[in-house]
């Protein structure tokens, strides 16, 4: 190893990742470690509402995972909500540094550890931020801590105290994901100018969640709807390309949470669906999906899916439900009434 690699050891008492890839490099990189905390549930998917304590809002994140989770993966307990399983280790350590990059889960994952330390009673003086933006001999950032290999762990850089504008903007940024007025994730980023510049895109990427004013849909379901004119039938397939081709958007969501939204685009529910699937839905390697006619003029523009198809769903914190009549949509990055 050079020494422009040199080995560091983590920093003093507890280190907190998220998810279990980036976990598994650490225990590799460090060797097993009783001072590793790993978060799972990664916030860029899914509702994020204002809850009035953790349990209520493990509950809704737990309903939600077991919608998407594909059947023979572990559905999520407890113990896999971290400020649950972990409270008394969070309280009793010294100090806790949070190991993130700069893609958006990442970037809610710091905001969602400052809120349930200041939740907890925790001095934000124990907090110690250990951000990798880009690695030694690459240019390009790092998005996801599961990207990096044991040598890139190894020569982390140092963990840093939150400023105090550091910690207000993770503060911020948790009332933005969970309120139910879109208006104060819009305003986010404009108002809160010296706030991380990766929070920030985090938080104007979660306004991809609303359905576009022209077609209807959320960015992500266009994106898939696009891959599977192009890249069809298999939706294993179909949800690789997409992840691949807009990886460097900074937004990893994850091939359960596309496959989800792939069969929500087919429900025969739906009175137009967008897609035709066939095979297992329980099983994305074994399902195929093909456009209908109205899904390739909702892909081409021609026309919007909505108001021929209902919405009912979530953008972070925010309920969308045309039969409540509470709808926004994205006009090229600003939030719309009808």
């Amino acid at each position: 190893m050079t020494a422009s690699h040199a080995k560091r050891l983590p920093p003093s008492g507890l280190q907190v990742i998220l998810g279990d890839s980036a976990a598994g490099t650490f225990q590799h990189a460090f060797h097993p470690s009783d001072q590793l905390v790993v978060e799972r549930d990664v916030l860029s998917c899914g509702p994020t509402p204002r809850c009035d304590d953790i349990a209520a809002w493990c509950e809704a994140r737990r309903k939600f995972w077991n919608g998407v989770v594909a059947p023979g993966v572990p559905k999520p307990v407890a113990a896999d909500f971290a400020f649950i399983s972990e409270r008394a280790r969070f309280q009793a350590a010294d100090q806790i540094t949070i190991w993130t990059a700069t893609g958006a889960s990442e970037q809610l994952f710091v905001s969602h550890v400052v809120h349930r330390a200041d939740e907890m009673g925790i001095d934000s003086g124990r907090l110690r931020l250990l951000q990798f933006e880009t690695v030694q001999g690459n240019a390009e950032r790092v998005i996801g801590t599961g990207e990096l290999d044991e040598v890139e762990m190894h020569a982390h850089p140092q963990a840093v105290p939150f400023s105090a504008a550091m910690l207000r903007g993770y503060r911020d940024a948790w009332t933005a994901i969970t309120s139910p007025d879109p208006e104060i994730l819009q305003s986010f980023a404009p108002t809160h100018p010296d706030a991380s510049p990766w929070l920030r895109q985090a938080i104007q990427l979660l306004l991809h969640r609303f359905p576009d004013k022209q077609s209807g849909l959320p960015w992500w379901d266009l994106k898939l709807l696009a891959e599977a004119h192009a890249h069809g039938p298999r939706a294993a397939r179909v949800i690789g390309y997409t992840i691949s081709h807009n990886w460097d958007q900074g937004d990893p969501v994850g091939d359960s949470f596309l496959f989800a939204r792939l069969l929500r685009l087919g429900d025969k529910s739906l009175p137009s669906p967008l897609l035709e699937i066939s095979g297992n839905h329980r099983n994305m390697r074994e399902t195929d999906v093909v456009l209908t006619s109205f899904g390739l003029d909702v892909l081409e523009g021609r026309v919007s899916t909505y108001p021929r198809n209902p919405i009912e769903d979530w953008a972070a914190g925010v309920y969308l439900s045309s039969a409540a009549g509470s709808i926004w949509f994205s006009d090229d990055g600003k939030l719309v009434r009808p």
